[in-house]
C-alpha cells in the first residue's frame, strides 16, 4: 500500500469514529452545559455520578476494544465463519450481560458514590443520577460490542451514524427533561442522567439495522447464526485486560476525584468542567487509535507487518497534529471556554492553571493513545494492562496527593500530576512498540 494510499485509509477508518467521539462529547458537553446551568453543586453531583459511571462504560468500552482486535484478525486471515460467529456471540453476550449490570447497578449507586464523596448534599444527588445512568447499560452495553464488530471489519461509519442518533436524543432529551418542557416536570440533575441512558436505544437501532447490510449478514448467514462460547472467551481473554486497564484508570480517577473533593467543591468544579473541555481533544487520539487498532489487526492477519508499523506511527503523527492544535486553542482562548460552564470567578480562578498544565502535553496523550492501541491490537494486552496500574497507582496518584493537597497547589497540582502520567505512558509505549516483538503474538 503506497504512502497516498495508507493515507486514505488512515483517516477513512479514522474520521467516522473522530466524529462519533465528537457526538458523544456533545453529550458530556451538552449535560454539564444544561446541568451548569443550576449551580455548582449541580454541576459537582452530575460530575461525580458521571466519574463513576464511566468507571462501568469505559469498562464495556475497552472490553468492545477485545471484539475489534479479533474480528480484524480473522479478517485479515480472511476467515469467515468465525466473523459471522464473533457478531452473533457478542451480540448475545451483550443484551443478557447489559440486563445484569443495569439492575445491579440501579441498586448499588449509593454505595459507590458513599465510597467517592462526604457530602451528604453531593452524596444524594449524585447516587439518584447514577441509579438513572445504570439504567441505560443494557442498551450501551449491546453497542459497544455491536460497534467493536463493526470497527474490526472497517466500517466504523457504522458507529458515527449511531453515536449522531445518541447525541442528537440526548440533547433533546435534556432539554425535554432537565428543564421541564413540553409538560413534562422539571427534574433537574435526574432528567440529564434519564436523558443519557435514553439515548442508548436509537444508536443500538441503527446498529442493528447494518447487521442486516448485505455485506455484513453474509458473514452472519455463513455461521448459521451460530452461538459460540469459544469465541466469548477469545474475545475476553483479548478484551478483559483492556477493560480492566479502562476500569482501574478510571477508578485511579475517581480517588483523583476524591483528592479534588478535599480541596473543595470549587475543585469539584473544576475536574468536571476540564474533563469536558479535553474530551475535545481527546477524540483524535481516540479516533486515530481505532484506525492503527484495525490496520495493525488486519495486517497481522495476513501477514504484513510493515504496514501494520507505518500505519501505527503516521496514525500517531496525525493524531498528536490534532490535539497539539487543540492545545494551543484550550491555552489561547481556555477563559472563553471556561466561562460556558460557569460564571463565577472562584471557579475560574481554580479551572484555567490547570487546564494550561493539561493542554502543554496534548501531543505526549496522543502518542500514548495510538502507540497503547496498537499494542492491544497486537496482543501486549496483559503489558498494557500493568503499566497503566503502575504509573497510575505508582506515580499519578501519590503526585497529585504531594501537589494538591500537601504543597496545596489545589487543581494546578492535581492535573500537574495527570501531565506527567501521560508523558511517562507515551514514552514507555512507543519504547516498547519500537523493540518490535509484538509481531510475534498470536490470536
Amino acid at each position: 500500500m503506497i504512502k497516498s494510499k495508507l493515507n486514505i485509509h488512515i483517516f477513512k477508518l479514522s474520521l467516522p469514529v473522530f466524529f462519533g467521539m465528537v457526538s458523544h462529547t456533545l453529550i458530556q458537553v451538552s449535560d454539564t452545559l444544561m446541568v451548569g446551568k443550576l449551580g455548582s453543586e449541580a454541576i459537582a453531583s452530575a460530575g461525580l455520578g458521571g466519574i463513576a459511571y464511566f468507571t462501568i462504560l469505559s469498562f464495556l468500552m475497552n472490553g468492545s476494544v477485545g471484539v475489534q482486535i479479533l474480528t480484524a484478525r480473522r479478517f485479515g486471515e480472511k476467515n469467515e465463519v468465525e466473523i459471522g460467529k464473533i457478531g452473533i456471540s457478542v451480540l448475545y453476550f451483550s443484551i443478557f450481560g447489559g440486563l445484569v449490570l443495569s439492575i445491579l447497578g440501579f441498586f448499588l449507586s449509593g454505595w459507590v458514590i458513599k465510597l467517592i464523596s462526604d457530602d451528604p448534599t453531593i452524596i444524594a444527588k449524585a447516587s439518584s443520577y447514577l441509579a438513572y445512568r445504570f439504567l441505560g447499560t443494557v442498551f450501551f452495553f449491546s453497542v459497544f460490542a455491536l460497534r467493536g464488530f463493526m470497527d474490526g471489519l472497517g466500517y466504523t461509519y457504522v458507529g458515527m451514524i449511531a453515536a449522531f442518533s445518541s447525541t442528537f436524543s440526548n440533547i433533546f432529551m435534556n432539554w425535554v427533561l432537565i428543564y421541564g418542557n413540553l409538560g413534562f416536570t422539571a427534574m433537574g440533575v435526574d432528567g440529564a442522567a434519564i436523558a443519557s441512558a435514553l439515548s442508548g436505544i436509537p444508536a443500538l437501532m441503527i446498529l442493528i439495522v447494518f447487521l442486516f447490510k448485505k455485506d455484513i449478514f453474509y458473514y452472519l448467514k455463513l455461521c448459521n447464526f451460530q452461538f459460540d462460547l469459544s469465541i466469548l472467551k477469545t474475545a475476553n481473554s483479548i478484551g478483559l485486560p483492556s477493560a480492566i486497564d479502562g476500569s482501574l484508570t478510571n477508578i485511579a480517577f475517581m480517588i483523583f476525584n476524591k483528592f479534588a473533593g478535599l480541596i473543595g467543591i470549587n475543585a469539584l468544579a473544576a475536574f468536571q468542567i476540564i474533563v469536558s473541555i479535553i474530551s475535545l481533544s481527546f477524540m483524535p487520539g481516540f479516533a486515530f487509535g481505532v484506525a492503527a487498532t484495525t490496520i495493525l489487526g488486519q495486517g497481522m492477519g495476513a501477514g504484513k507487518f510493515q504496514l501494520a508499523r507505518v500505519a501505527t506511527f503516521r496514525s500517531a503523527l496525525f493524531s498528536a497534529m490534532l490535539m497539539g492544535i487543540m492545545g494551543i486553542l484550550f491555552i489561547s482562548f481556555g477563559k472563553e471556554i471556561i466561562g460556558l460552564f460557569s460564571s463565577e470567578s472562584a471557579v475560574l480562578k481554580e479551572t484555567y492553571p490547570a487546564l494550561i498544565v493539561i493542554s502543554l502535553v496534548q501531543i505526549g496523550d496522543a502518542y500514548h493513545m495510538v502507540f497503547g492501541s496498537a499494542l492491544r491490537s497486537a496482543g501486549l494486552v496483559f503489558w498494557v494492562l500493568k503499566v497503566y496500574a503502575f504509573i497510575s497507582y505508582l506515580v499519578m496518584l501519590p503526585i497529585a496527593y504531594f501537589l494538591g493537597i500537601y504543597l496545596q497547589l489545589g487543581s494546578l497540582g492535581l492535573w500537574s500530576a495527570i501531565s506527567i502520567w501521560l508523558l511517562c505512558l507515551s514514552l514507555i509505549f512507543v519504547w516498547k512498540f519500537n523493540q518490535g516483538d509484538w509481531k510475534t503474538h498470536r490470536i
